[in-house]
């Protein structure tokens, strides 16, 4: 089963579930025989995500919501997400005896109000290692396959022609976007050599738009239009995407801004450095920590060149410091035992003894 745990899972589910991968471990108290929860997981992509339970006996009933995250208008009334689900209950007396129950390519959508997937566990309770103090636990994983006609906000509306603005069709998959080949060419250099180099789309009314997700296309194109797009944790992934496909780096760097900023959480945002491949922000990271932050850190990523190369720096030169402290202080202990140093040490005693005796003598003399 694709959500089976080993060393390499987030990565391996990160390149699987590019358009949204979610991971999270909660607890919900006070179900010692009856009662129920709703969890705010948060955001996933550009969705928000809820865990709701309900607990009635030994018996377990869960399921999970999805919808449209704020920032995010379904221009649409037929929005879909499409996505492999897992929810395990953790077993809190042998781990590995949890729970689990997976769906694969879920519908979620407006006609179903988001609600369209559940399940039932049974023999829940503190005797099977299930419940402890009145808590259950669970592990839930979410990996969105699609997602159809859920729009970040509209500046422009790209659905009909604008009025001696527009000149060339984009298509994705069957939708259309009306664009303007001299606003496009200004800011990418891809749109520029499609439009005005030697390429088929160059004389083409209306081009195909291939590999191409539809909502992250359109969150582009009004960042294209200077819509004003914020940047957030919901949107941030599909835009680099977009600025890295299109060349447009200056959306790339706003974005590597955004991940910068301190209230970002850090661990998201090395997550996605790391799988976006942004040097700049793992540099600055690594920068700005210990070596025995990030010894621990560090741990089986792969990084890009530049920031594995200074990491290597800056973990090697802590090493070499620590060798040369080791080497100094192996020489003066080795120096002390050495046998030179005994006889030093010896010769040093017998001069002080001879010099002893001698002033003994003189003080003799001089009492005679």
């Amino acid at each position: 089963m694709f959500w089976r745990s080993n060393n390499d899972q987030s990565k391996r589910m990160s390149n699987f579930y590019p358009k949204g991968l979610k991971i999270d471990f909660c607890t919900v108290p006070s179900l010692e025989s009856a009662g129920s929860k709703t969890i705010e997981l948060g955001y996933c992509g550009a969705t928000k995500w809820a865990f709701a339970v309900e607990k009635k006996e030994e018996k377990l009933s869960v399921a999970l919501n999805c919808s449209p995250s704020e920032s995010c208008l379904s221009k649409f009334e037929n929005w879909s997400v499409e996505a492999d689900v897992m929810v395990q209950v953790q077993n809190q007396k042998i781990p590995e005896k949890g729970l689990t129950a997976s769906g694969f390519s879920i519908p979620f959508d407006r006609e179903g109000d988001g609600h369209n997937w559940n399940y039932s566990f049974d023999k829940i309770n503190e005797k099977n290692g299930f419940v402890r103090n009145g808590s259950v636990m669970f592990q839930i994983n979410i990996g969105i396959n699609e997602i159809k006609e859920i729009y970040s906000g509209d500046f422009v509306d790209f659905s009909v022609p604008q009025e001696d603005d527009s000149d060339v069709v984009l298509l994705v998959g069957d939708r259309k976007f009306h664009v303007s080949k001299q606003v496009l060419s200004t800011h990418s250099p891809v749109f520029k050599a499609m439009f005005h180099g030697n390429f088929n789309e160059s004389v083409m009314n209306e081009i195909p738009m291939n590999n191409v997700d539809l909502n992250a296309f359109h969150i582009f194109l009004q960042y294209i239009y200077m819509a004003p797009i914020e940047i957030c944790d919901e949107n941030v992934s599909q835009l680099i995407l977009m600025g890295d496909q299109f060349g447009v780096k200056k959306l790339v760097r706003e974005c590597e801004n955004f991940l910068l900023r301190p209230d970002v959480d850090e661990k998201d945002a090395i997550a996605l450095a790391v799988f976006h491949s942004l040097d700049r922000v793992l540099c600055e990271k690594i920068t700005s920590k210990t070596v025995e932050q990030l010894k621990s850190w560090v741990q089986g990523q792969p990084l890009p060149p530049a920031a594995a190369a200074l990491l290597k720096q800056k973990l090697g030169t802590d090493t070499e410091k620590n060798l040369k402290s080791d080497d100094l202080e192996k020489k003066s202990v080795e120096k002390e035992n050495s046998p030179k140093a005994e006889n030093v040490h010896h010769e040093t005693s017998s001069t002080s003894s001879s010099d002893s005796t001698s002033d003994s003598d003189s003080d003799s003399d001089s009492d005679v």
